[in-house]
Parts: structure tokens; C-alpha cells; sequence
């Protein structure tokens, strides 16, 4: 499925991770419209609009009210289930995903499920680590196969915090990741990482 954002969205991507942090597709679907309304919300707090300077917009924010109400409530629940436990849990998955994706770019292709493989290597370093909650491989199997559609966009943005200079192209570099999981197969099997199905792409739009 494909999720288009606008500039102003775009600007706000930490929301729309957060949204990514739900636990089906569906509800993340939900709380990426949630998103929206609350960068709509923050975009009218920024703007000292009144109906002498623009009526039209008045009159807009006054009809579109009830449903970004409506919003700011699931937005407060969104965020307690983010910061209690679904944060954790997407930041395990993303990190697996950076696993997965460094296999790839150095052509090991190696497979999560087997002994020694992937995920195995993230239960030995989160034991390293003593990181709660990744060092049970049947909990990081479960973490992986809810979240694995949905980590490049996190997988990025991490990126991108290292690499200010591609800020502009977090989104291309979501979809190159998307792609990458989505094309190639551990060594020895025909499936690949991700299931394309189970993914959602993000694609920049103008509004202009």
C-alpha cells in the first residue's frame, strides 16, 4: 500500500512513525490519517489567522474542527501505546532490519530463522547489552514479523540523523530500503525478506 505525504507531512515525519508503531495495518492506516490531522492542527497553532485576514480559511478550520477533535483524542492514545511499549518494540524490528539490510549490501544474504542467523545475532547482542526486551528469540520473531513492512521508514530517518545532508531524500532512501528487503531472499530460499504485500511505501507530493 502506498501512503502519499505533503511537504508540511514531510516536515513531521517522527508522527508518522509513530503511526508505524501500531500493531496491524489497519490501525496504522488509522493513525497515519491521525497524523495528519495533528499536523494540520500544529500548522494552524503557527499561523495568527483571523477571519479579517482570510475568511475563507476561517471558515474551513471552523467545519473541519469536529473530525481534528476527534483526532487529537486517538493522537493521545496513539502516543501512550508508543511511549509504554510499542517504541521498544519498533525500534527491535528496525534494528533487525539494519541487520538485514547490511547482509544485503554486503552479499551474505544471510537468513534470520537459522541457528546463528540474524536474529540470533540481535538476541546475543541485546544480552551484551542488556536491552529489555530483545533477547528472547521467540519475542523477537513475533517483533519482526509484525513490524518488518514497515522499518524502512525508521531504517532512514536513523540515516539521515547521521547524515544531515540527505535530509531531502529520506523518503527516496525509505523506498530504496522498502525495495531491498522486498527483492532479495535470504541465500538458499526463494521468498523474500519482506513480503511486498505486508509494506507500506511512502511517496512524497506536491501541493502545488
Amino acid at each position: 500500500m502506498q501512503v502519499r505525504l505533503n511537504e508540511p507531512q514531510c516536515a513531521a515525519l517522527g508522527l508518522f512513525r509513530m503511526a508505524l508503531s501500531e500493531a496491524t495495518a489497519a490501525d496504522r492506516l488509522s493513525a497515519i490519517e491521525v497524523m495528519r490531522h495533528e499536523v494540520v492542527s500544529m500548522g494552524l497553532d503557527s499561523f495568527p489567522i483571523t477571519e479579517a485576514s482570510s475568511p475563507q480559511f476561517v471558515r474551513w478550520a471552523a467545519t473541519t474542527a469536529p473530525p481534528r477533535y476527534e483526532a487529537a483524542h486517538a493522537f493521545h492514545e496513539i502516543a501512550q501505546r508508543y511511549e509504554s511499549k510499542n517504541e521498544r518494540h519498533l525500534n527491535i524490528a528496525e534494528f533487525i532490519g539494519k541487520k538485514v539490510w547490511d547482509s544485503i549490501q554486503a552479499r551474505r544474504f544471510q537468513g534470520l530463522q537459522v541457528a546463528g542467523g540474524l536474529l540470533e545475532q540481535t538476541s546475543d547482542y541485546a544480552r551484551d547489552m542488556g536491552v529489555r526486551g530483545a533477547k528472547d528469540l521467540d519475542v523477537l520473531r513475533k517483533i519482526w514479523k509484525r513490524y518488518r513492512g514497515v522499518v524502512h521508514l525508521g531504517m532512514a530517518m536513523d540515516y539521515v540523523e547521521e547524515h544531515p545532508e540527505m535530509r531531502a531524500h529520506v523518503l527516496h532512501l525509505a523506498e530504496r530500503i522498502r525495495l531491498g528487503l522486498s527483492t532479495n531472499c535470504p541465500k538458499g530460499t526463494n521468498a523474500s525478506y519482506v513480503d511486498p504485500q505486508a509494506q507500506i511505501s511512502f511517496l512524497y507530493v506536491s501541493d502545488r
